[in-house]
């Protein structure tokens, strides 16, 4: 099989994994890096990474036991061997606190289950982001620890207990934020939240559905995406993922490469944007331990140095040219506070300033209007019959859009 033929093969490694405890605060940040090949790196490479571990002494390359000075010294040969396989990166870095934020503004501000909140203030990914970092600022440390408790609660009732517990807390530091749309936005939702709890699905029941909520998920459902998208790019399938070997989460990660791998390949247009749940159609998914494989090992000491990289340590040039390459040749997922405000800086703001014509005006403070006449009535609705939004059928008061779940 010639070279453009060749399959994609993933090998994943990652660190920062503290389980259900995101508030370490040795380990804020859950980092990963993946190697992607074009076909099997560990049957092409493993001699030739083998000769270089060996010049240091070693049998295999780990990055924390080398550190800077050892990685330096082979920084040359580790850098032509990527660029004669024509090596593609995945470098990650999930921000723990920024996770638990979203995932509270996704557990309570759900317009599909709030009826408090608007659909246009959930929906609309610019308004979303926003609302989420004003949110943030409403988060005291006994607040965020009680919501991640309430998500990983196996007990309805008391996870429904503790919702209505968090949702007091945001509302008494409502005053910090300084517009009084956010205070309106965020309060009308919080209090209807606090006063139906029972709409609100803060409750799993399933141990491996509250993983989810964990940051490796995060990180793992990201390069899956990615790796569909460098798939679909390069026109050639993705044959293998071969992630570092851990038990805590291994099952639960072999189920989201199953879920995504044989979802539907339906693109579904909502709010604006384009979505597609399918992702490595046809993959398979194992783990293996890094002695096991170089692709892993490699990956473990780019990891190793993006990690340097985020604790902004100086690295001498070797290192620096290691890190070069991953940014010039992959892609880097930085789901942080500093990230994502970078992303809605370069994609959110030209349009946020652009100047606005009078009668586009207009039409958008009609549809504002009439989301804010569908939230009344939802409100009121559900004094009735006691259903969210998503369980109405139709629901012909929502202009535009109908909420999908429907």
């Amino acid at each position: 099989m010639g070279e453009s033929k060749l399959p994609f093969f993933a090998f994943v490694d990652e660190t920062g994994n503290t389980g259900h405890n995101v508030f370490d605060e040795v380990q804020p940040d859950f980092l990963t890096a993946a190697l992607i090949s074009r076909g099997n790196f560990d049957k092409q490479y493993d001699s030739r990474v083998l000769a270089i571990a060996t010049k240091l002494g070693h049998s295999a390359l780990h990055g924390k036991e080398l550190g800077v000075q050892r990685i330096e010294s082979i920084a040359g040969d580790l850098l032509a061997l990527l660029k004669a396989s024509k090596a593609t990166f995945f470098v990650s870095r999930v921000e723990k606190k920024y996770l638990l934020v979203t995932k509270m503004f996704d557990s309570i501000f759900d317009s599909g289950e709030n009826a408090g909140i608007s659909w246009h203030h959930y929906n609309m990914r610019p308004l979303r982001l926003l609302l989420t970092f004003k949110l943030a600022y409403l988060i005291e440390e006994e607040t965020a620890r009680n919501f991640w408790k309430c998500i990983l609660e196996p007990k309805e009732n008391q996870a429904r207990e503790g919702l209505v517990k968090v949702c007091r807390a945001l509302l008494k530091n409502l005053a910090v934020l300084p517009d009084e749309g956010s205070r309106k936005t965020l309060g009308n939702a919080l209090v209807w939240a606090r006063d139906h709890p029972e709409a609100i699905q803060i409750h799993v029941d399933r141990k491996i559905a509250r993983q989810g909520n964990f940051p490796n998920l995060v990180a793992f459902t990201n390069l899956l995406r990615g790796l569909e998208g460098l798939s679909k790019r390069f026109k050639r399938p993705v044959a293998r993922i071969t992630h570092d070997q851990q038990s805590e989460f291994e099952k639960t990660l072999k189920t989201y490469h199953d879920i995504l791998s044989t979802a539907s390949d339906d693109e579904i247009r909502w709010a604006g944007e384009t979505y597609t749940f399918q992702a490595v159609k046809g993959s398979t998914f194992e783990t293996k331990e890094d002695n096991l494989s170089v692709g892993i090992q490699v990956a473990d000491v780019i990891l190793w140095l993006y990690h340097q990289h985020h604790k902004e340590r100086h690295l001498p040039l070797g290192c620096q040219s290691l890190l070069q390459y991953v940014f010039s040749n992959g892609w880097e997922a930085d789901f942080s506070f500093a990230g994502v405000e970078a992303g809605y800086v370069q994609n959110y703001l030209p349009i946020l300033e652009a100047p606005v014509a009078p009668e586009t005006l207009a039409r958008g403070q009609e549809l504002v209007r009439q989301f804010e006449e569908a939230r009344l009535s939802s409100m009121a609705q559900y004094e009735v019959d006691g259903l969210p939004p998503f369980m109405r059928q139709a629901a012909s008061s929502i202009p535009a859009q109908e909420d999908p779940r429907a």
